[in-house]
């Protein structure tokens, strides 16, 4: 049941995406950035129609994963890699258009759309396997002490610049406007929820956690020795409590350090205590 409801999100995410392109940002006449934009140029240079040339950059980029990443992260992003394009492709192939008087009102919709759908998968643990994951490729390559965020920044700017080639400075204006307003959702997507979480992590090499809590995100621990039932092993045990935020940046690490290690998250109701994520006791009314 489980995994039916998070294919039906994922087709929900596509189907969301997709109108957003094809019925929205397309009729309104602004493009979109990401590979998208570089697709768009390349149908404007080839004839091809953009939703072709979309799935052909998406199959080399998972190519590119499976070669630079691993086939871990192939598994994260293959079922999207392979669905997103063949739905913006029949998609666009509707004659439907929601035109709007005004294109800011189209714009926002259009960020209200594409974020929502991207948020979604973002928020059960999938990627489209568009920029962030090129960003990955990049980083494990040619960028190893760079952040993803900053990569993907500077690749975002490239590719406005590359639009250049074909859009007009105002319509690449509207398709940034867009972008700003479908992180904003986004985030929201992914961190509307609980805001503070439960965090064990138990394995052989924990200090580049440690450290990583305590001297870049500033978080507390309370660290311990435990013994595996099983295995009749050691191990080290910690717990700390996150925002959604820091709890989003410590799984990155640990999947960019390639630490091997157990790690179970718990959303909380409620934490008191002195960090100023917490609550105070005498405050609240029992």
């Amino acid at each position: 049941m489980e995994k039916l409801k998070k294919v039906g999100l994922m087709i929900l995410s596509c189907v969301l995406c997709s109108i957003a392109v094809n019925w929205v940002a397309l009729p309104n006449g602004f493009p979109v950035t990401g590979i998208a934009g570089i697709s768009m140029v390349l149908e404007n240079w080839t004839g091809i129609n953009y939703a072709i040339i979309y799935y052909g950059i998406t199959l080399l980029i998972l190519a590119a994963t499976f070669f630079v990443l691993g086939i871990a992260e192939v598994r994260s992003i293959l079922f999207l890699s392979v669905l997103y394009p063949a739905v913006l492709w029949i998609l666009n192939h509707m004659t439907i258009s929601v035109v709007l008087e005004e294109r800011l009102i189209a714009v926002a919709l259009f960020g209200v759309l594409y974020g929502g759908g991207a948020g979604i998968v973002l928020r059960i643990g999938y990627s489209y396997g568009g920029m962030d994951t090129l960003s990955k490729i990049l980083k494990k390559l040619f960028f190893k002490s760079g952040e993803i965020r900053y990569i993907m920044l500077g690749a975002d700017s490239c590719i406005m610049f590359f639009m250049l080639t074909v859009f007009s400075l105002d319509k690449l204006a509207y398709a940034f406007v867009g972008q700003l307003i479908t992180v904003n959702v986004m985030n929201y997507i992914i961190f509307n929820g609980p805001s503070l979480y439960d965090v064990q992590i138990i394995g052989e090499e924990t200090s580049e956690i440690r450290r990583f809590m305590i001297e870049i995100l500033h978080k507390s621990m309370t660290s311990h020795e435990v013994v595996g039932a099983y295995t009749d092993k050691t191990r080290i045990q910690m717990d700390c409590v996150c925002t959604s935020v820091e709890y989003v940046k410590l799984k990155e690490f640990i999947f960019e350090q390639k630490i091997e290690c157990f790690i179970k998250v718990t959303p909380l109701i409620s934490v008191f205590g002195a960090n100023k994520d917490f609550r105070r006791l005498k405050d609240e009314i029992l």
